[in-house]
């Protein structure tokens, strides 16, 4: 198939080229000018220059494409970089299907997040469910993944486990904000990108949700001290920072990069992170990675160094 992909360069993007290669489609990526350095690789790979919010530059480029992949998206909004995510989740993604309509583009399968609602806690989540509802509603033979949080190496991109093995490998404790009870369901990048490709010809995917999650909730505390035994400690230190404490900081100073979390970030930490069904297993007969030490042998790799 020739598949028009976006958010190519980001971190499951690079992992998303590598499993349609794999599976032998023609991969046709939207790169910002100047960006094709972050690709992983560039054979087999054509690159289309343009920005998502400039559908004029690229739209005509969908055109003899039989599937669009589109995984732009953001965590953090920074507005004077025009990084918001009402531009970024709702508006690219009604770029991209008013160009997937125009062009007759029928098969259409989108990124999304686990906890997305309209009356979400966090502008991130409302966006992606706005988003979404224009995927639903657009005509196409549409698929929707709502994965939980991604893990996986990340080359030279932050990924969560990566700015979390920062901070522990270098700090006396770990701050834990609240009890840590909270519960997330981390899920291997490389399951989520070979569920976006089998998708793509599985019959069985067309117009639902799925949410993609590893099987095992774990706490917050638990997922640090996985963590921790990945980069060589026996037991991570960690504190407990109340919510109440940090988030007025958070509300000051969460517009700069240099500050590691926002108020939407911790509203949505303590909302928890978990799947409430795992369809996709019986749907694409995956097994899910689990989230062990083992399994983030590449940060053992980065920072025992």
């Amino acid at each position: 198939m020739k598949v028009f992909i976006t958010g190519a360069t980001g971190f499951v993007g690079g992992h998303m080229l590598s499993s349609l290669r794999g599976a032998g489609h023609s991969i046709h990526a939207l790169v910002r000018p100047g960006s094709e350095s972050k690709l992983p690789f560039l054979e087999g790979v054509t690159v289309i220059y343009g920005d998502i919010a400039d559908p004029n530059v690229w739209a005509a480029k969908l055109k003899g494409m039989d599937a669009i992949i589109h995984l732009v998206g953001i965590i953090r909004e920074f507005p004077r970089e025009g990084a918001t995510f009402e531009r970024m989740h709702f508006e690219a993604t009604r770029n991209i299907l008013d160009a997937t309509k125009q062009n007759s583009v029928k098969r259409y399968v989108h990124m999304s997040a686990n906890g997305v609602s309209e009356e979400g806690v966090s502008e991130y989540q409302t966006t992606k469910r706005r988003a979404e509802k224009l995927v639903e509603e657009s005509g196409l033979s549409w698929t929707i993944f709502r994965p939980s949080v991604i893990f996986g190496d990340s080359g030279d991109k932050m990924e969560f486990t990566r700015e979390l093995a920062t901070i522990i490998s270098k700090a006396p404790v770990m701050p834990i904000f609240g009890d840590g009870a909270y519960q997330m369901e981390p899920v291997a990048v490389e399951d989520v990108a070979a569920c976006f490709v089998n998708a793509l010809t599985e019959p069985q995917s067309e117009n639902r949700i799925f949410h993609l999650g590893g099987g095992t909730p774990l706490s917050y505390y638990d997922v640090v001290q996985t963590i921790g035994k990945a980069v060589g400690k026996v037991r991570t230190k960690t504190v407990n920072v109340p919510f109440g404490m940090v988030k007025p900081v958070a509300a000051l100073m969460g517009g700069f990069k240099f500050f590691p979390v926002t108020v939407d970030q911790l509203n949505m930490l303590r909302q928890g992170n978990v799947c409430p069904e795992h369809d996709f297993k019986e749907v694409f007969g995956l097994k899910s990675k689990p989230f062990t030490y083992k399994n983030l042998e590449y940060l053992g790799e980065m920072f025992r160094k």
